[in-house]
């Protein structure tokens, strides 16, 4: 949110930090999602890639819907609220999910994690041009490191030009970050009238609905193989990935400062590469640990420089 402050050097009191529940849920968060990928490149074996994504977009909402009726906060959004439910709904969770998804049948599931979780890289260039923040030495460092991580990934050495669909599958994934980006510049952005927490089912509700006659459309139902494995697949990825773990990231912000934040972002495409070589046995290759090391510290980087603007003095503009 955005807001005008004096200019007096002050600071302000420190937040209080729940720390102990905060990494509980960060470290189920990363796990989850981590695990995640190679669900999702299992899944495709089950069923297309978009109505994948609308079944699980579905088990997810409803799993959120069941969280707030529980949590007692579940009611109608405020009129306020609206854009942003359908920002999020459409650009972080359809155009996201639904572009991730897709680009995981081109490429590795490992490669795949560390792509998808670029996207604190292009926030700050974004934060720079449209919410006014400062780019500073150490966010320019970050990104920078970051993008030396995304150039590592995709050089000539370590793509298979000779695979289809090499560069196609990254390229997706990559487009999916620059939406999840574009949607965070207008969370950002935007007034809150109601709780973040019961707004999610909504979210989720929006990207489901629009989502499903685009699957239906361009997919063939009739290709999903309704058996056992995919059961327990598509009921993972959409009750734990995109109910649970969504309901654990809001916590786990409102416990932990900035820096434990980014390292958990950096943590998911660790766990993801792990558990791809165990339960698909895919072997990362030398240029995708270097990638992956070189965003994991630029993300780090830009993680220590919101915790000092954070305990510094009040800015101009607060966001």
């Amino acid at each position: 949110m955005a807001g005008q402050a004096g200019t007096t050097d002050i600071r302000q009191p420190g937040p209080v930090y729940a720390w102990r529940n905060g990494y509980v849920l960060l470290a189920f968060t990363a796990l989850t999602w981590g695990i995640n990928f190679p669900i999702l490149k299992i899944g495709l074996e089950y069923s297309p890639p978009l109505l994948y994504t609308t079944l699980r977009m579905l088990l997810g909402t409803v799993t959120m819907f069941m969280i707030a009726a529980f949590m007692g906060i579940l009611r109608r959004p405020h009129r306020a609220d609206v854009p942003v439910i359908f920002s999020v709904g459409l650009l972080q969770n359809m155009g996201f999910i639904g572009l991730v998804t897709v680009g995981l049948q081109f490429m590795p599931a490992g490669r795949a994690a560390i792509l998808a979780y670029t996207s604190p890289i292009w926030v700050v260039p974004a934060a720079v041009l449209f919410l006014g923040e400062r780019f500073t030495f150490a966010r320019a460092l970050g990104t920078g490191l970051g993008l030396a991580g995304l150039m590592a990934i995709f050089n000539p050495f370590s793509v298979n030009w000779g695979e289809p669909g090499a560069l196609l599958g990254g390229g997706l994934i990559v487009l999916a970050t620059m939406l999840w980006t574009v949607g965070l510049v207008h969370v950002r952005r935007h007034q809150w009238r109601g709780d973040v927490l019961s707004l999610i089912p909504w979210q989720l509700l929006v990207s489901t609905v629009f989502l499903l006659p685009i699957a239906l459309i361009l997919e063939n139902s009739a290709a999903i193989r309704w058996e056992q494995g995919f059961l327990v697949n598509i009921f993972f990825s959409g009750a734990f990935a995109s109910g649970l773990c969504v309901a654990a990231q809001v916590g786990a912000i409102r416990s932990l400062p900035a820096v434990s934040l980014s390292l958990g972002s950096a943590a998911v495409p660790a766990v993801g590469m792990v558990s791809s070589y165990f339960i698909l046995n895919e072997h990362p290759g030398a240029w995708d640990i270097v990638g992956f090391c070189l965003i994991g510290l630029g993300l780090l980087v830009v993680g220590l420089a919101d915790r000092r603007q954070a305990r510094g003095p009040v800015p101009d503009r607060l966001v």
